[in-house]
């Protein structure tokens, strides 16, 4: 890479196992214990996953209060030649966990960063959803503040694609209930445990799932995927010109997109090929002065 020493250190950002310690690739064994430092989001845990491995290697805190601290810490090494391993408590660094201000901070300075694929909740929870996931949305998890957490949901109401969500099992009903209020019944899925002993996927409406926990204590960490907004969902049947319509003006005026985007977005979403999709969409098209007046009627 231009600009880096070859004497310099390497910072790895490894994904670990969510919860079945067979889901590690060999390559994250390999740089676990070849690194000079592991930097741990919970060292206590990671400590278990190493030893695990017979991996005896060097620990560093680091943690979304101490992040720019270590960060220092770690750019130090780098610039001694020692290589630094970067994992999260579970999964993925920086997705939904402490680790992208380490990367752009390292970055800055100068060194290089490598990306050791592996386990993420996100896409493991999508593979089981059976919904659209060449475009979603992910959300992380919704503020535990009521008024902050079901304004967020107001914002996602009119997300036209696949929503991914995560939560902790002490806020999952309050959250469920102000989904089913904001978004509606939608269809939804929702993982728990994933990849460990108690694993559970129940699919369905919202209203269903909250009625299946709710006699139960739930535990373990929730992946929620839910389905994206009504107006642009195939099965609620966007061949209805209506509905094309509400549609092609939502993606237009609140997501900013150009009409020929529009119209590859709601063939990626709906299972409609473009020949069914842009007759509809230019009759909006022509019937509408401020879609009339945006290019792009010649799409191929």
């Amino acid at each position: 890479m231009p600009g880096i020493s070859p004497n310099k250190g390497v910072l790895y950002v490894v994904g670990t196992p969510i919860g079945n310690l067979k889901d590690i690739s060999m390559r994250a064994i390999e740089i676990l214990g070849k690194v000079s430092i592991v930097a741990a989001e919970d060292t206590r845990g990671t400590r278990k996953m190493l030893t695990h491995l017979n991996i005896r290697t060097r620990l560093l805190s680091c943690h979304k209060h101490n992040e720019r601290t270590s960060a220092q810490k770690i750019i130090t090494a780098l610039a001694e030649g020692k290589d630094v391993a970067l994992v999260s408590d579970a999964g993925t660094p920086a997705l939904s966990d402490p680790g992208a201000e380490l990367v752009k901070l390292v970055r800055e300075a100068n060194f290089s960063v490598i990306p050791v694929p592996g386990v993420s909740a996100i896409i493991t929870a999508l593979s089981v959803a059976a919904m659209p996931a060449d475009l979603f949305f992910f959300a992380g998890f919704l503020p535990s503040k009521k008024s902050e957490r079901r304004k967020t949901l107001e914002h996602l109401a009119e997300t036209p694609c696949t929503i991914v969500i995560f939560e902790a099992p002490h806020r999952l009903m309050n959250t469920l209930k102000d989904i089913l209020d904001i978004l509606g019944d939608r269809h939804m899925v929702m993982a728990r445990e994933l990849t460990k002993i108690h694993e559970t996927v129940l699919s369905g409406s919202v209203s269903f799932i909250i009625k299946q926990i709710s006699n139960e204590r739930v535990r373990g960490e929730i992946t929620l995927v839910i389905e994206g907004a009504e107006e642009i969902r195939h099965e609620r049947s966007c061949s209805d010109p209506e509905a094309v319509g509400k549609a092609l003006q939502h993606l237009i005026s609140e997501k900013s997109l150009s009409f020929r985007d529009s119209v590859d977005l709601l063939v990626r979403l709906t299972g409609m090929t473009k020949s069914q999709v842009y007759p509809l969409a230019l009759e909006i098209k022509q019937k509408d002065s401020k879609l009339r007046r945006l290019p792009g009627d010649n799409i191929p």
